[in-house]
């Protein structure tokens, strides 16, 4: 018996040396966006500084299509090991929903959520809104407010959608192929307001090349802090609905190895603290989270019952959410 006890305790001390060793050679990274983007600059720019932290490169590799669910069906085809991280956004939470897939976040673990790309309402630069209040009056007073869109499940449009029920409106979307041809029409006034991603924008924003009314967020942006959030106007009715918005993180297929998760949790959180990173958020206009374990868990969540309803109510989804356990956002 003596010898049995001791033959297994070997076995587990044998078991957890190897796991102290990870990791033990390179990590794959896999990016849901294309090279250029928004998500792929901010998995490029902290994975490095990580990388350093565990002493190995992770290698990354761009897999697009079928907005982000070909990367996350081929990092969950993978085994659970830790050697395989995926890099997205918010787009998995409305796989379900729209029938792109049957899988979605809750099938992986969150490693960091590393910065929000959170929405802002803009016009053009001698736009006649002045506030987000007046483009709001004008839509109820019946006038025609032509907003850009690109097309259901983009942020655009669930933003838009997230207006057209607060404020019972309806804008006409007119759809584009991208946030920056968006922006662009925007300039050339082709349209009179759109939702964007901050990202997308910032930088015309501050140049005054474009009118910005309001953040959709509980509190104003630092990279554009002159703009008011959209609480600002109208507190209680968007409380439900945020924070929401786009958003970049790292995760592992759930059942990977605590060791394994834990070692990739404290790379990364060092790297997200590193003043390199910081100047890159700065820079590039995004809102740093920095959410882990049950808090970021919680905001996915909150971002997917909102995005998930919103589609539905606005006929732009395949399958109730209800069907999968979503709960509608709670009014308060």
């Amino acid at each position: 018996m003596k010898k049995l006890l001791l033959t297994v305790l070997f076995a587990a001390l044998m078991a957890q040396a190897a796991f102290a060793a990870y990791p033990e050679k390179n990590i794959q990274g896999i990016i849901m966006w294309g090279a250029g983007g928004a998500m792929d600059n901010v998995a490029r720019a902290i994975t490095p500084i990580a990388g350093k932290e565990l002493g190995k490169t992770v290698i990354m590799q761009n897999k697009t299509g079928a907005t982000g669910a070909i990367a996350t069906t081929f990092v969950n085809n993978l085994p659970a090991d830790g050697y395989t991280l995926l890099f997205g956004a918010e787009n998995p939470n409305l796989y379900k929903v729209t029938g792109l897939a049957k899988i979605d976040y809750a099938d992986f673990d969150p490693v960091l959520l590393m910065m929000a790309n959170v929405g802002v309402v803009v016009v053009p630069k001698d736009s006649p809104y002045k506030t987000f209040k007046e483009l709001i009056d004008a839509a109820k007073s019946g006038k025609t407010v032509k907003m850009g869109s690109t097309g259901p499940g983009g942020l655009p449009f669930v933003a838009t959608t997230m207006i057209e029920k607060v404020h019972g409106v309806k804008f006409p979307q007119i759809q584009f192929d991208g946030e920056g041809p968006a922006v662009t029409a925007i300039m050339g006034k082709h349209i009179d307001a759109v939702a964007v991603g901050l990202l997308s924008c910032a930088n015309f924003i501050n140049a005054g090349n474009v009118r910005a009314l309001a953040v959709i967020s509980p509190e104003r942006v630092q990279a554009v802090k002159q703009v008011p959030a959209i609480t600002e106007f109208y507190a209680k009715e968007y409380k439900p609905y945020l924070p929401w918005g786009a958003f970049f993180g790292v995760f592992v297929k759930k059942g990977t190895p605590k060791a394994a998760y834990d070692t990739l949790q404290k790379a990364y959180l060092k790297a997200y603290k590193d003043p390199k990173f910081d100047e890159f958020a700065k820079t590039m206009g995004g809102v740093k989270l920095g959410l882990t374990g049950d808090a970021a868990r919680k905001y996915i969540n909150q971002n997917q019952s909102v995005s998930s309803w919103l589609l539905y109510d606005a006929g732009g989804a395949k399958e109730s959410p209800e069907k999968f356990g979503i709960p509608r956002p709670a009014h308060k």
